[in-house]
């Protein structure tokens, strides 16, 4: 009797403790709905603290797979070298090596795309500016052409005018002199905004080489975390998914930076070829454009078009024959990336269609913007990986795991993830348990 007591008595305390936590979820839910701007306010104050850590990790991220590589390089040069120090020597000496080289190769990597970009792009305001009076002039002799040769509007020319003029001087009044404290601020804000995201990288920079200092201890650490939380079985499935995790994003990331410097240095010998057959010819800077392809294209989908208008009207403000010329074959590039150059470096690492790809971009940049745009394919290819596990996971426990073998019969070879191999024995065995079932 006294066991259906006990027994009794833990089930209400677990009702309660369950009821009394839904309670204060429910609450705090309520509270941040009711103060959405102030917890809104509060995690942005966080976020821009933290700003300088966060470029710090995601530069740790990209630059981590290249000081890899470096650290096996400089590892076998030191062994040559240093044959009469230890093993551990030449392996410090190797790893920091490998970081600096990788924190240089950055740097200069950075400061190139800025100083290609900027100079150009204030070349092509200036020449804008210096082919604003020749267009103006040709504009006013359009206009006087088209007066003269329409009665209609040289009767009501004056009016026209007249209107034309109350429409921009109200425009003028209304939006800019009205506004020129908005305007004023807004510029201000911008500048200084530059200036803390020039220091926010600085500091990343710091922070990253703290970070690939410590890459191997922080990741025991998160191990030794993992297994002291869950059980065995549970942390090696854990670990198992962080492992699949870091190859979908390190796959694509470092994929499309390598696909973009590729296609980067296409364009830069394909712009180059109408320079040597036009010589006398002013023409755009093709490295400003090669470099602006390749950073777009880093963006998929609609990195390639945004790179088109960018670079096609760069081109037109200075010779419409190379805008055309790069228009053609920016068009063709394109298609061999596409086809050829893309599934060569970046093979399907991701696991998704095309049409999730677009949906990815759509959702991720309208919620993250530009750097939603960058990382939404890989984000969203994990979500589709872990819902997909957990559908064959229920198919499984359902007893309707063979609808997830005939799907990956008919589907297999369009994703690069199939169900694992323990689901796959799972089914087998209860497979097996239900034949000796069914012939007792």
């Amino acid at each position: 009797m006294k066991n259906k007591e006990n027994i009794d008595v833990r089930k209400y305390l677990g009702m309660s403790f369950a009821l009394a936590l839904a309670l204060i979820i429910a609450m705090i839910f309520f509270f941040a709905i009711d103060k959405i701007s102030a917890v809104s306010k509060f995690f942005n104050g966080i976020v821009k603290t933290l700003m300088p850590f966060l470029i710090g990790g995601c530069l740790a991220y990209i630059i981590c797979p290249m000081v890899n590589i470096l650290y096996k390089l400089y590892l076998k040069l030191f062994s040559k070298v240093f044959k009469k120090a230890s093993e551990e020597k030449r392996n410090s000496y190797a790893n920091s090596f490998s970081i600096y080289s990788g924190i240089i190769i950055a740097i200069l990597t950075l400061l190139f795309i800025v100083i290609m970009i900027i100079p150009n792009l204030a070349k092509s305001v200036i020449r804008i500016i210096q082919l604003m009076p020749d267009a103006i002039q040709r504009l006013i002799n359009f206009l006087e052409h088209t007066i003269k040769s329409n009665d209609y509007i040289a009767k009501n020319s004056e009016l026209i005018i007249n209107k034309g003029y109350d429409y921009a001087m109200d425009f003028l009044n209304t939006n800019v002199i009205g506004n020129i404290n908005n305007i004023i601020t807004n510029l201000t804000s911008g500048f200084l905004g530059v200036f803390s995201l020039i220091f926010n990288i600085l500091i990343g920079f710091i922070v990253a080489i703290y970070l690939l200092f410590m890459r191997k201890k922080l990741a025991r650490q998160g191990k030794m975390i993992i297994y002291s939380i869950a059980n065995e079985k549970e942390a090696d499935s854990i670990m198992d998914e962080i492992e699949f995790v870091d190859k979908i994003f390190s796959g694509f990331i470092t994929g499309k930076i390598l696909d973009a410097v590729v296609i980067a240095i296409i364009c830069y010998f394909l712009l180059l070829l109408y320079r040597l057959f036009n010589p006398n010819v002013e023409v755009m800077n093709e490295v400003m454009i090669a470099v602006i392809v390749g950073i777009f294209n880093v963006i998929p989908f609609f990195g390639w078009y945004v790179a088109w208008i960018i670079g096609f009207l760069l081109c037109l403000i200075v010779n419409p024959g190379q805008a055309i010329y790069f228009l053609i074959f920016n068009f063709i590039l394109q298609q061999v990336d596409g086809n050829i150059i893309g599934p060569r470096i970046l093979g399907d690492n991701t696991g998704i269609s095309g049409f999730w790809v677009l949906f990815a971009i759509l959702l991720f940049g309208h919620i993250w913007g530009f750097f939603g745009m960058l990382i939404g394919v890989p984000v969203f290819a994990v979500a589709y990986h872990f819902i997909k596990k957990a559908i064959f996971r229920g198919l499984l426990k359902k007893g309707q795991f063979k609808m997830a073998v005939d799907y990956e019969k008919d589907y297999a070879k369009k994703e690069s993830e199939k169900f694992t191999e323990k689901m796959k024995a799972t089914y087998e065995r209860i497979k097996e348990e239900r034949q000796k079932d069914d012939s007792e």
